[in-house]
């Protein structure tokens, strides 16, 4: 892999974090009004002694994160991750043994205070929005993608503290966010996966009142914990009848389970994969009996699928660097192969997508968010959950991020595995083999259109909100006419324009098909919106970096939104072949 500081040598993630996220209202809607800073001041509490007092405040603090993380991923973590998935993992006894790099990189990450990304500062985290959790990850991911999910983990205590009683956040959230317990979310069942509603592994209350679990758990990343980091495993249990009301959610320690086995798997080869059992386990119960699936499970739902999102974008990225450093380096025919036309064109598209990948993943994360952010300032004001729900600005940043999480999981993870399959392409022969990460970086990619919820689920969940939203009205129209507005430059505000006009007459027609045709032609639908947001994106980003067109960014930025711009139009005329059938 490439060694470099992954903040430093990418100038499009710069530009995102600096310039292209609305960092004003997500940070005061983050800090509560800046309630941290007042602790400070009142109380002179160390915990709080770094707690911004604005926007800017905060950016300052995001960018060193950045900078460390960069630093981290490219000269740490990045020279090791091809020995590391070479060493893999290994089931002894039931304790799976990590490369020693492991849990070095994780110590120096804790030792730097970063691991608690996502976690309060009254538990010693950094109190990050998800629109700055979401670099983190980018990088990680970039240089390592399974060692990214082992950082994730430890801030599963997130929802601990999202929603343990209180007893439970001081027993387990600092010690999560030092890197002295691993979090692992249990919900897959061996013949249950995205069908959560169906598990069988059941939780019986002893007559003390304790809660006992019997099941069998898959695919449990960090079950096993992470060597001598033992696990707090979040599980989903059924405690009723059938169906998603007969489900609770509880907390069991890692002792209380056994490792049965490791996935054996064709990428990611250090994230372990577990099968674990459940016998008469003792677990605590979170929140109220019942609500296990629908308030727990589905609230986590945005964070995951844009956890899957970033780490396809950072593969993505990955992907891109290795190939156009091959192109410039091969040499054949007298010259360096990428000066060979068709090999040009491959490294621009790749360029394109990678930048357009970002631009969606991002502004999904400020929708959610501002969603979550509003969601949570009205509960702070009094207002109860009913009332919260049915206020308009909660209501659109809600639909807006129902439709657009399963959109860019969709359609990140997809475009990773064709930029994964274009850079392997470019390496030839010689990215076939083990000598170069081509190989690693195209096995990683592949699981992303898999886990978290398959493709074809993101486009399930994407395409009612879509089906209603995109119409004269609607709220994805309306929202996507605001971002249309804000392009400056009247040729590319032009065309967007067009495009998205032409999917409004496709989905017009879509729209009235019966339910199997539309059920069938889903995907056509949301590749053809994917294309038009992400054209909205990049248009408005060639708008941003045109006072600077003299630059070498800002002429890449306008190639990017170019290029993209004529696979945009391909899609949408040939999605729209689908929609509007024959």
């Amino acid at each position: 892999m490439i060694q470099s500081n992954y903040y430093e040598d990418n100038p499009d993630l710069q530009f995102t974090m600096q310039s292209f996220v609305n960092w004003q209202e997500i940070v005061r809607l983050r800090e509560r009004d800046w309630e941290d800073a007042g602790k400070y001041k009142e109380t002179g509490d160390s915990k709080y002694e770094f707690a911004p007092t604005s926007a800017e405040e905060a950016f300052e603090a995001y960018a060193v994160a950045f900078q460390a993380t960069g630093e981290i991923s490219g000269r740490e973590l990045a020279p090791v991750a091809k020995k590391m998935e070479a060493e893999g993992l290994k089931l002894e006894q039931g304790k799976v043994h990590f490369p020693a790099d492991v849990a070095r990189l994780i110590g120096l990450i804790a030792q730097q205070g970063m691991l608690g990304y996502s976690v309060d500062r009254s538990h010693g985290g950094l109190h990050m929005p998800l629109s700055a959790q979401m670099a983190i990850l980018e990088m990680l991911s970039r240089a390592d993608a399974a060692f990214g999910i082992t950082v994730g983990c430890f801030n599963l205590a997130e929802v601990i503290e999202r929603f343990g009683d209180e007893e439970m956040k001081h027993k387990y959230v600092p010690k999560m966010v030092s890197g002295e317990i691993i979090g692992a979310m249990a919900l897959t069942e061996p013949n249950y996966g995205s069908d959560l509603s169906n598990i069988l592994t059941k939780a019986e209350k002893d007559a003390d009142g304790t809660w006992r679990i019997s099941g069998t758990k898959r695919f449990i990343t960090h079950g096993c914990g992470l060597g001598e980091i033992p696990s707090a495993i979040l599980t989903l249990a059924r405690t009723g009848g059938n169906g998603a009301r007969g489900l609770s959610f509880f907390l069991v320690d890692g002792s209380e389970i056994e490792v049965a086995r490791i996935e054996h798997k064709l990428g990611l080869h250090i994230s372990p994969t577990c099968e674990i059992i459940y016998d008469k386990s003792k677990a605590t119960l979170i929140g109220e009996e019942g609500r296990g699936l629908v308030k727990f499970a589905m609230e986590m739902m945005n964070g995951a699928r844009l956890g899957i999102a970033v780490q396809a974008l950072g593969i993505a990225q990955a992907a891109y660097e290795e190939a156009a450093k091959y192109g410039r380096e091969r040499v054949q025919f007298g010259g360096p192969i990428d000066q060979i036309p068709a090999v040009a064109r491959q490294l621009r598209e790749m360029d394109a997508y990678v930048q357009a990948m970002r631009a969606l993943t991002y502004r999904t994360s400020e929708i959610v968010d501002l969603f979550d952010g509003f969601t949570n300032e009205l509960r702070r004001s009094g207002m109860d959950d009913k009332a919260v729900r049915k206020s308009p600005q909660v209501q659109k940043w809600d639909r807006l991020a129902s439709l657009f999480t399963p959109l860019a999981k969709y359609f990140c993870s997809e475009i990773a595995n064709k930029v994964a399959y274009e850079a392997l392409q470019i390496f030839g022969g010689s990215g076939y083999t083990e000598e170069y990460d081509a190989a690693k970086i195209y096995r990683d990619a592949r699981i992303t259109t898999i886990y978290e919820g398959t493709s074809n689920l993101q486009v399930v969940a994407a395409i009612g909100g879509l089906v209603e939203g995109y119409r004269d009205g609607g709220v994805s129209y309306e929202y996507t006419k605001e971002e249309i507005a804000k392009i400056t430059d009247a040729d590319r505000k032009k065309f967007v324009t067009e495009q998205s006009q032409i999917f409004l007459k496709d989905m017009a027609q879509f729209r009235e098909k019966e339910k199997a045709y539309r059920d069938a032609y889903a995907f056509e639908a949301i590749n053809s919106f994917s294309a038009v947001m992400s054209l909205i994106l990049l248009a408005q980003q060639a708008d941003q970096t045109s006072s600077a067109a003299d630059t070498e960014f800002a002429k890449r930025k306008l190639q990017a939104y170019k290029d993209y711009a004529i696979m945009a139009a391909r899609q949408i005329a040939s999605s729209g072949i689908s929609l509007r059938g024959i």
